[in-house]
C-alpha cells in the first residue's frame, strides 16, 4: 500500500533510470508530477489491459489497493473518494494553493483530434479532478496551426519559459490524441545567498574535465544527512515559508568519480524516503557552497513509456480508450515533456520564512557541503511529501 505522493516518488525513480539509461553523460531534469498527473486523466478513460499497465507503471495500482481492500477498482469506482482521482484532486489543489514567495502552476491538458466525438462525461471529470480539459483540435488538416496552439498554451502557462514545445512537422495529419504536461515553479530561499558571497571557481565534471562556474556560499544551519555507506551527503534548502524544499544529494569525490554512479545505482524509494526522514536528517553548521546553474530539458516518452510497460495506449490495435470517445482507433500518439530550472542567489525558478532552528549550547562542528561535482537533486512539496522534480546536474549552464 502507499499513498499518490509515494506512487509518484516509485515513478520519479523508475523514470529516472530509464532516462539515464540514454543519457549517461548528460543531465536529467523533469517533473514526475506533472506526468503522473496528465496520465492521471488517461485513466479515467482507459479499460482493460491499457489501463492495468498505466496504473501498474505509475504505481497507480498500489494506491488503489490502498483504497480498496486490495481489489484494482475499474476506473469509474476510482473516482470516489480515497481513489486515485479525487487524491489528485486534493493533490493539485494543495500543491497549487498561492503562497507567499513562491509561485507554482500545474498545467495538464489533452489536445484531441476534432472529429472525435468526446463523452461529455470523461471531460466533466478531467475538469473537475484535474483542473484541466481536453481541447479539440484539427490536426488532420491544419497541423501547422494545431502545433502553434499548443505551443502558446505551453509557453502562456510557463510564464514564457518553456518556448516552442513542439517543433515544425512533429504533428503530423496522422497524430488524434496529445498529452502536453507543463509546469512553472518560482521560489525564494528562507534565506538568501548574498551576491558578494559568489565566487568563480570550477566545477568538476570529470577527473579529466571542469569548467567555470559562479558558485553561491553562505554558512548557517541545515537539516543534512550523511550516508556513511554511500559516503554521500544529503542536504536540504528551504523555500520561502518552508512549504517548498531542494534536497541535494552530493556524493564524495573519489579518484574515478563514480561516486554518482554508485548513488545512482543504489538508490530505491525507500532508502531516499528513510535518508530524507526528520528521523535522519538533523540540524547542522553547513558551509554550503552550491553552484547557480540553468537547465532546460525536453523528452519525447512514448519509447520510454513503452519500455516501462504502459504498451496498449500508444498502439493503434490494442489501446483501449473506450472510456474518452466511442470511436474506434483512438490513441495516445504523443507524450512530450520540457521542464525548465534556474538556480541562483535569490531561489529557484523552474517549470516547484524563516524558520527557528535549535543550537546547540556547545560549540558545534561545521561541515562542508561543497557541490562543486556532479549531483542529483529535487524540489519536494513538503506538506504533502510530493517530489515535484528531479534532476541530475552534470554539465553546467548558464
Amino acid at each position: 500500500m502507499c499513498s499518490l505522493s509515494a506512487a509518484n516518488a516509485k515513478f520519479c525513480l523508475y523514470l529516472f533510470r530509464e532516462l539515464s539509461k540514454g543519457e549517461r553523460n548528460k543531465n536529467i531534469f523533469f517533473s514526475p508530477l506533472s506526468l503522473s498527473a496528465a496520465f492521471g486523466m488517461v485513466v479515467l478513460g482507459a479499460r482493460g489491459n491499457t489501463l492495468e499497465q498505466i496504473e501498474k507503471v505509475f504505481h497507480f495500482s498500489e494506491v488503489l489497493r490502498s483504497t480498496s481492500q486490495g481489489n484494482t477498482c475499474p476506473s469509474e469506482k476510482c473516482e470516489e473518494d480515497g481513489g486515485v482521482h479525487s487524491q489528485f484532486q486534493a493533490l493539485l489543489a494543495a500543491v497549487s494553493e498561492p503562497r507567499p514567495g513562491c509561485s507554482l502552476t500545474i498545467a495538464n491538458r489533452l489536445f484531441g483530434e476534432i472529429t472525435y466525438p468526446f463523452f461529455q462525461q470523461y471531460l466533466d471529470s478531467t475538469k473537475k479532478f484535474y483542473q484541466s480539459e481536453l481541447e479539440p483540435v484539427n490536426f488532420k488538416y491544419t497541423e501547422e496551426e494545431a502545433t502553434d496552439k499548443i505551443n502558446f498554451w505551453v509557453e502562456n502557462e510557463t510564464k514564457g519559459k518553456i518556448k516552442d514545445l513542439f517543433s515544425a512537422g512533429f504533428i503530423d495529419p496522422s497524430t488524434v490524441l496529445v498529452l502536453v504536461s507543463a509546469i512553472y515553479f518560482k521560489g525564494k530561499w528562507a534565506v538568501e545567498f548574498k551576491k558578494e558571497d559568489t565566487k568563480e571557481t570550477y566545477f568538476h565534471l570529470n577527473k579529466n574535465e571542469r569548467k567555470t562556474v559562479q558558485m553561491m556560499f553562505q554558512e548557517g544551519y541545515f537539516n543534512m544527512a550523511i550516508i556513511q555507506e554511500l559516503k554521500t551527503k544529503v542536504i536540504e534548502l528551504l523555500y520561502f515559508d518552508s512549504e517548498m524544499s531542494m534536497f541535494i544529494l552530493l556524493p564524495e569525490v573519489c579518484e574515478d568519480f563514480t561516486g554518482l554512479e554508485q548513488l545512482e545505482h543504489n538508490l530505491t524509494y525507500e532508502k531516499l524516503a528513510e535518508w530524507t526522514s526528520p528521523d535522519r536528517m538533523e540540524p547542522l553548521k553547513v558551509k554550503v557552497y552550491l553552484p547557480q546553474f540553468k537547465m532546460e530539458e525536453s523528452y519525447v516518452l512514448n519509447k520510454i513509456l513503452q519500455e516501462m510497460g504502459a504498451i496498449n495506449v500508444f498502439d493503434w490495435g490494442k489501446a483501449d480508450l473506450s472510456g474518452i470517445s466511442r470511436k474506434d482507433g483512438l490513441v495516445v500518439s504523443k507524450v512530450i515533456q520540457k521542464s525548465f530550472v534556474e538556480v541562483n542567489e535569490e531561489g529557484t525558478e523552474a517549470a516547484g520564512a524563516m524558520g527557528l532552528v535549535a543550537v546547540p549550547l556547545c560549540l558545534p562542528v561545521t561541515y562542508e557541503f561543497k557541490a562543486d561535482h556532479p549531483f542529483l537533486f529535487f524540489i519536494r512539496h513538503n506538506e504533502t511529501n510530493t517530489i515535484l522534480f528531479f534532476g541530475r546536474k552534470l554539465r553546467v549552464q548558464f
